[in-house]
């Protein structure tokens, strides 16, 4: 039988896998090959971008903790899929202006009527947030990690793997995000806004618990109250970040 030097880690082997890395022996590249590597990329039933992202919605902990177990070839990987989700997000949020027309809807219903500076102050932000809301959503993961791990991973799991499954939570609610984003497109009154609002708060709360439920084998109610203390204390965090930056663009602007 012919012996085969591995293209990938120079390892001699025979029949068609190399015994050390696992790569197939290779063929030179024609278009068929090509394209049934993307359409195996995408609709592969075990580990398809597709099936991966039916699969994120359902059981975002149990994947977290395949993962962190050591199960990671059934599943799509992670971190990359993240990425993914959250640049598609990102782009329809940008295309259908949804946090700055909420934004104007919120101040129309509560009657505010803002000074031209704040004012200011508010689009821009509100902008940024839109543009920038990948990085935005990516930054936000090692804080809602940190208080994962501080509420309930301490014991059995380290701040890395809660990192691992707030990536996996972060990745669900996208995943569900962009479905939630087209219909953006049809809401036209402060009251839709409000709506879609809440809808989208709830989702995120139900994202963590069912995480949390899975992850951590903890009850329902107990799972609920983790996720409420780690997004509250979350969004605390941003809160006072935003405060932060409102501090700091009224002191540059205050001498213009």
């Amino acid at each position: 039988m012919e012996q085969l030097s591995c293209k990938n880690c120079g390892t001699i082997y025979t029949e068609s896998f190399c015994n050390h890395c696992g790569q197939k022996t290779p063929h030179r590249y024609t278009v068929a090959h090509v394209f049934h590597e993307l359409v195996h990329t995408f609709t592969h039933a075990d580990k398809g971008i597709f099936s991966f992202a039916w699969n994120i919605i359902r059981k975002p902990g149990i994947i977290a903790l395949d993962f962190v177990e050591g199960r990671k070839k059934r599943h799509f990987n992670i971190f990359q899929y993240l990425l993914i989700i959250v640049g598609i997000t990102t782009f329809l949020i940008s295309k259908t202006h949804f946090m700055e027309s909420s934004m104007n809807d919120i101040n129309s219903l509560a009657g505010t009527k803002l000074s031209g500076r704040v004012a200011a102050f508010q689009s821009e932000m509100v902008h940024s947030l839109q543009k920038y809301f990948n990085i935005v959503q990516l930054s936000l993961v090692p804080v809602y990690a940190f208080f994962s791990w501080l509420f309930l991973g301490r014991k059995n799991f380290n701040y890395a793997e809660n990192i691992v499954l707030i990536t996996s939570v972060t990745a669900q609610t996208n995943t569900i995000a962009v479905f939630t984003t087209l219909f953006a497109f049809f809401i036209t009154t402060s009251s839709g806004v409000l709506i879609y609002t809440t809808i989208s708060f709830v989702i995120v709360l139900a994202g963590f618990s069912i995480a949390f439920k899975q992850f951590y084998k903890i009850s329902t109610a107990k799972a609920i109250l983790y996720a409420v203390l780690v997004y509250g204390c979350s969004y605390i965090i941003q809160v006072l970040l935003i405060a932060a930056a409102a501090v700091v663009f009224m002191i540059a602007t205050m001498g213009k």
